[in-house]
């Protein structure tokens, strides 16, 4: 578990299903992401799925929540890939609460705790160019642009789509 100022980030439960569906069923939240929005049943699944994960041995997957502290409220989620010395990151949040810093205040929050208890040296993340919001995230947090990939093909739901990619970037200082 880690906390910060607003919020405390923690282990995805089955209990957090209600307030996970609130913004992972919602398409104006997902609109940008290549695995949002979800059905109901696939949220309960994904829960399923990330609390498996992060039993294994070696764990390599992180899938923690944003709670806010003061109303025990889970507004968001946060992915953490980590590949030996590499890490992806990725999150989703509830609209209702966008605009106040709190993605910011949390991915900073996991890039300090993957840089100094994961043994991580690099962290990227990805966005299409027309998620604004992801980007500036991103740069808040001292990610640099290192690529745009112009109409990078994969699938959303099944389906082949083509966008503009944006790759950002942070190092661990001292390496």
């Amino acid at each position: 578990m880690l906390t910060t100022n607003r919020l405390i980030l923690r282990p995805i439960e089955k209990t957090d299903y209600d307030d996970i569906c609130e913004y992972g069923c919602d398409e104006e939240t997902g609109q940008f992401m290549l695995h949002w929005p979800k059905t109901g049943e696939q949220v309960d699944r994904f829960i399923d799925n990330c609390i498996e994960k992060m039993k294994s041995d070696g764990l390599t997957w992180y899938e923690y929540v944003m709670e806010l502290k003061d109303k025990k409220k889970v507004i968001g989620n946060i992915t953490l890939e980590v590949r030996e010395a590499v890490a992806e990151i990725g999150w989703i949040s509830n609209k209702k609460y966008w605009n106040n810093g709190y993605m910011t205040e949390a991915v900073n929050s996991m890039i300090d705790y993957a840089f100094s208890h994961l043994g991580v040296i690099r962290i990227f993340a990805t966005c299409t160019d027309k998620n604004i919001a992801s980007f500036k995230v991103m740069e808040k947090c001292y990610m640099v642009k290192i690529k745009t990939e112009n109409n990078h093909k994969s699938y959303r739901h099944g389906v082949e789509v083509t966008f503009n990619r944006l790759i950002y970037c942070i190092e661990k200082e001292g390496i």
